[in-house]
């Protein structure tokens, strides 16, 4: 649930903050005051889109944070596994600049919009005008048929086999398509020839250029290498010098032994001069390998130039080219080998597709039973709520075309929603259909944005009556401009604005008791007096207690 909203410095808001509970909270407050405005922080908060206009004017930021409580297990695992530390409150926080970037937070730490979403839609669910209009999608009607039928797991085998049985069928389309001459033949073979003699390993050219590199330094230290073999080895040079050193001191050898230390330096100095010897023969010995190595490291560069670009690039080549020979010369083989997985593919598809059509099926009874009974709660008595089926091409859900089909006055043939109702009664019909698919999908806040537009009086008040029924299971949250709606709050906010010429300031508070009944006069009659203030108290022990 939602446990806090607050807001600051966001479009009219000063500063705000709401500590909802786990009941019916209502908002109300004049036409352009900024009642809707609370919902479309929260629906920023969620990850939605948000303007520039956002920022209070003169103000270089807004902040908008919401605090969430009881997420499932679902929601814990889904923090879990992205590395966020799961606490008892969920705090998601977006900051708002006045260039119009934002930066998204849960629990303090950086996030996606994206993931943000992800969570809250398991978490909270807003139903808005728009959200009317888009449940007249069939799109969205099968979507929500298959989520209370339970059949996710269906579907996805069914999008699996119908990805399997189109795969299948573009390698038909394709080899249908295809048109090779002999020098096409020609020229596939001999790009397979190279490849093939190229003989490539993989991790062969990183090898190589180390390799490469590695000759190309001592290359570079070859001259030195050879001047110092010359000085040592020249006659007169550092050899001879040290033998000389060495043979005058052991002549008169003191105790000391300078002689043999001389000679014992000598050993070490031929011994490093050697070693420069046998790299410099080394050297000399590989002197065409680094010119074959450079002439292989092209040819390898080349290869893949040709075949992607990269060993593995050039393996799906390879791969292609192979297939595409195969085409060729064993065509008929290939078309009877994919008719046949067509035929395969086809069966295990439609065989899944039959069943998730089975299963929709099992649930339309249930589902117009308890569409029809919330309809007639809500003051629809003559509802006929139907799911009408055709069937359709295969696709990834499934062969079944569905839409909901409704009626609302007795000899009328039902007719789909967007055809079937006026406003006031396609608002209840609405309501009825969230009541019903809302239990299935374990969301915990329901927020209704005006979901009561076109209807008033007893309709009003069947409407409120559900709502508040929702809040036995669910945090309900609803934003009415309608007394008889707004009566069954167990919380109640108002929104109002005020100017001091230069700007306007949004502010929210909540209401008291008599204050709840004075705003419920004014929304009703324009005013608070006594008599009005009394009436709506009446209303509230009316419909509240009989």
């Amino acid at each position: 649930m939602i446990e806090e909203l607050s807001v600051k410095d966001y479009i009219l808001f000063d500063e705000a903050k709401i500590d909802f509970r786990q009941n019916m909270s209502v908002i109300t407050g004049e036409t352009g005051a900024g009642k809707s405005l609370l919902i479309d922080a929260i629906a920023a908060i969620s990850g939605g889109r948000i303007s520039r206009g956002a920022v209070r004017k003169g103000k270089e930021k807004a902040v908008l944070q919401m605090i969430l409580s009881g997420p499932s297990q679902e929601v814990i695992d889904l923090l879990e596994e992205n590395g966020f530390d799961v606490e008892d409150e969920i705090i998601i926080t977006r900051i708002v600049n006045a260039n119009g970037k934002s930066r998204m937070l849960i629990n303090s730490r950086a996030t996606t919009n994206a993931f943000v979403s992800s969570i809250v839609s398991r978490m909270v669910d807003i139903h808005s005008q728009m959200d009317t209009i888009r449940l007249m999608d069939p799109n969205l009607q099968l979507s929500l048929l298959d989520r209370y039928a339970k059949n996710d797991a269906l579907k996805e085998e069914t999008a699996k086999a119908y990805a399997n049985l189109r795969a299948i069928l573009a390698k038909i389309r394709k080899l249908k398509n295809e048109t090779f001459s002999d020098q096409a033949l020609k020229a596939i073979t001999d790009r397979l020839n190279a490849i093939e003699k190229a003989r490539i390993k993989d991790g062969e050219l990183e090898a190589l250029e180390k390799k490469i590199e590695k000759a190309e330094q001592i290359q570079a230290a070859f001259e030195g290498m050879s001047e110092a073999l010359y000085l040592y080895r020249k006659e007169g040079g550092i050899q001879d010098l040290l033998a000389q050193a060495s043979g005058a001191l052991k002549r008169n050898e003191t105790e000391d032994g300078f002689g043999q230390q001389v000679s014992d330096l000598s050993f070490q100095i031929q011994d490093v001069f050697e070693r420069i010897s046998d790299v410099k023969n080394d050297f000399f010995a590989e002197g065409d390998s680094l010119d074959r190595m450079h002439e292989r490291e092209y040819r390898i560069r080349q290869i893949f130039k040709e075949n992607g670009g990269s060993y593995a690039a050039m393996l799906e080549t390879q791969k292609d080219l192979n297939e595409q020979v195969d085409r060729i010369l064993h065509r008929q083989d290939l078309f009877d080998r994919l008719e046949k997985e067509r035929k395969e593919a086809l069966a295990a598809y439609t065989k899944l597709a039959s069943r998730l059509h089975q299963s929709r099926k099992a649930v339309v009874g249930e589902l117009k039973s308890l569409i029809e009974g919330h309809a007639k709660d809500l003051m629809l008595e003559n509802c006929v709520f139907e799911i009408h089926f055709d069937k359709k091409n295969p696709a990834a859900d499934g062969m079944d075309a569905i839409e909901f089909y409704a009626s609302m006055n007795p000899g009328q043939a039902p007719s789909p929603l967007r055809e079937s109702a006026s406003g006031g009664e396609l608002s209840r019909l609405m309501l009825a259909l969230k009541v019903v698919f809302q239990a299935e999908n374990g969301i915990g806040t329901l927020v209704f944005d005006e979901i009561d537009t076109g209807v008033s009086g007893k309709v009003a008040l069947a409407m409120g009556s559900k709502m508040h029924a929702l809040a036995e299971e669910y945090q309900v949250l609803c934003i009415t401009h309608l007394p008889s709606v707004a009566v069954w709050a167990d919380d109640h906010y108002r929104v109002s604005k005020s100017t001091d010429g230069d700007t306007t300031t949004t502010h929210v508070a909540k209401l008291n008791e008599d204050e709840h009944f004075e705003e419920l006069a004014i929304m009703a009659s324009g005013g608070a007096d006594a008599k009005s203030v009394e009436s709506m108290r009446e209303l509230a022990q009316r419909v509240r207690h009989g």
